[in-house]
């Protein structure tokens, strides 16, 4: 196909984009919703990782100690854990530092408050504790059963871990995912159908012309093109337009998301590089939808 052939199939296939306004008006408004779904669910993605990457960092398994455990002791086994590849750190929080902790948690409780105050440094009920963190979230049952070895029953009272928020978060967001999918799976069979009745009736209207042009010779693909043509231009549009929704909402809703994460997104490339993957996502994907429509009706409909 020579260049003057090829602006001629551009340019039918964007008089056939709009010969038909409304109708194209309705399967570019089907593609903006497939693609905005489509682009929500790829923004949960690159969320879901950094709340998760996030709260790893955060979550640790605290091994609380009975109270009357020396100092010594505890240093003795916080030193022991530390020569272990799989401990990231080990921070130690003294009896008197967890009351203090617990008393600016609950500062807006005056009565709790007072009730804590009734103890003396001696008599105080809070135990003393090691923040554990690990390198790999896969480690922590390993700390957690060197600390519930036997040897340590004497000294140690309690061992909690977070790693349910985590594994929680994971579920949500496979539910989530999954209900994404399907969603873009709906909406992906009605773009394609609302495409395909809207480039049949393309065909329909123009079937006068089509036949003209086999009559003077024209190629197969000199015929095809404007309908396929017509099916890039819906994608590519679909994709424009979801891109200028979707960026001011992701923009305006961007301290939000970093104040419900607690982590600043604005540092990572989130409405950068990361925003222009997936806007060239939204054109292939718009694409693929528009050339697989027209693709279905020429087969089905342009018998040349």
């Amino acid at each position: 196909m020579n260049r003057i052939s090829f602006y001629r199939v551009l340019q039918n296939g964007l008089l056939n984009y709009w010969r038909n306004f409304w109708l194209s008006l309705a399967a570019t408004a089907i593609m903006v919703i497939t693609l905005f779904i489509m682009s929500s669910l790829f923004v949960i993605h690159i969320l879901t990782d950094l709340s998760l990457s996030t709260i790893q960092e955060k979550v640790d398994i605290s091994v609380y100690f009975q109270l009357g455990v020396s100092e010594t002791v505890i240093d003795q086994i916080k030193t022991q854990a530390e020569k272990l590849s799989e401990v990231k750190s080990i921070t130690y929080i003294p009896s008197v530092t967890a009351r203090e902790r617990f008393k600016e948690l609950h500062k807006d409780e005056p009565l709790l408050i007072e009730s804590v105050e009734q103890f003396t440094d001696a008599e105080n009920p809070f135990p003393a504790s090691l923040a554990i963190r690990v390198a790999n979230f896969e480690d922590y049952p390993k700390i957690i059963n060197l600390f519930q070895d036997e040897k340590f029953n004497p000294f140690i009272k309690k061992i909690t871990d977070k790693r349910d928020i985590v594994d929680r978060l994971n579920r949500i967001t496979t539910g989530i995912r999954n209900f994404g999918f399907v969603m873009i799976l709906i909406f992906s069979i009605i773009t394609i159908i609302v495409m395909f009745n809207t480039i049949r009736l393309t065909i329909y209207n123009r079937r006068e012309e089509i036949e003209i042009m086999r009559l003077v010779g024209a190629s197969n693909w000199f015929i095809r093109g404007p309908f396929i043509v017509e099916g890039i231009f819906y994608g590519v549009s679909g994709a424009i337009i979801t891109a200028v929704i979707l960026y001011p909402v992701l923009l305006a809703l961007e301290p939000r998301i970093s104040s419900f994460l607690e982590v600043d997104i604005s540092q990572y490339n989130f409405l950068k590089s990361d925003f222009l993957i997936l806007f060239a996502t939204q054109i292939v994907a718009g694409i693929g939808l528009g050339v697989l429509s027209s693709l279905i009706v020429i087969r089905r409909y342009l018998k040349i």
